[in-house]
């Protein structure tokens, strides 16, 4: 096409394609946006107060983990995803109760879907790490429901769900409940094919989106891929399934549970339990494994 007969938006269209590092920084691309794009664009002044919070060290604020050691080096910020992944029954969603209880007694509120266990046994190992099986009593047990009725919900459905159902289910428990933090408990209950990669990352794109709009943090569980063995703990390319689910995620946590300890081998100072923060996009990007102990009698895992 002649570009002296063509018209303006021909021309700009033609020097995109032909020429895409000589484009005029003053051309206007309206005629290739719909509206909301165009309100997109900002001027980078327009971060000041965001970038200065940063800089006094209150612009990465976020709900800190039951372990001292994370402290100054990782929190779950909002609008954030986090993908917990580790071996079948090396204790993830154990751990991730643990952090749950944390959230709940710091006063934040919580949704959990989790299709792998009834209510009443998610109900029932939370309760227990709250106030340590020693001490549960019927009458215990009625006034922690009561505490947590502002903070917690579930939701009861133990079959595989579809994943359009999820993502309306997180943004009604925003919008609806308040909450800040959702579980989902795991990515092979959420109705799609573990070969049908395109399908996950479809998926994890559309929750990680409702994250950022939102500015809940969403956990989702992935579980991790068979080896030979789960004598090591595994890392960020042993998730299962598409490798956008580590790739997209904000963090990428694994759990690792130490079974040849429990089987007689191995030092008994070894720890129980790691937890190995294996991704972190944002914050200062500290990656590292926090070494924990179990406690029989609170289902805690301590430092």
């Amino acid at each position: 096409m002649n570009t002296r007969s063509a018209s303006g938006k021909d021309q700009i269209e033609n020097a995109i394609l032909n020429f895409p590092g000589f484009v005029p920084d003053n051309i206007d691309l309206s005629a290739f946006m719909d509206e909301e794009q165009v309100h997109r664009i900002k001027n980078a002044s327009e971060y000041q107060e965001k970038l200065l919070q940063l800089i006094r060290g209150h612009g990465e604020s976020g709900d800190s983990s039951p372990w001292e050691s994370t402290e100054g080096k990782f929190v779950f910020r909002p609008a954030e995803l986090s993908v917990w992944s580790g071996f079948k029954g090396h204790g993830k969603s154990l751990v991730i109760g643990q952090v749950f209880e944390k959230f709940i007694s710091d006063g934040k509120k919580v949704f959990i879907i989790s299709p792998e266990f009834p209510p009443h046994r998610v109900l029932y190992r939370m309760l227990i790490q709250s106030l340590t099986k020693a001490g549960l009593r019927e009458d215990v047990a009625i006034d922690w429901l009561d505490a947590v009725k502002t903070k917690l919900w579930i939701y009861d459905q133990q079959s595989s769900l579809k994943p359009k159902d999820i993502i309306a289910l997180c943004r009604y428990a925003v919008e609806r409940m308040g909450v800040q933090h959702i579980l989902i408990d795991s990515l092979m209950k959420c109705g799609i094919d573990q070969d049908d990669y395109s399908g996950q990352k479809r998926f994890v794109d559309a929750i990680q989106q409702v994250a950022h709009k939102s500015k809940v943090h969403i956990h989702l569980v992935a579980h991790m891929k068979k080896g030979k063995d789960d004598k090591e703990v595994g890392g960020l390319h042993s998730v299962k399934g598409a490798s956008e689910i580590a790739d997209l995620a904000e963090n990428v946590i694994v759990v690792w549970r130490n079974k040849e300890k429990e089987l007689g081998g191995g030092s008994i100072d070894q720890p129980d339990c790691i937890v190995k923060i294996e991704a972190q996009r944002n914050g200062d990007g500290w990656i590292g494994k926090i070494p924990l102990y179990f406690n029989h009698a609170s289902y805690t895992f301590k430092e």
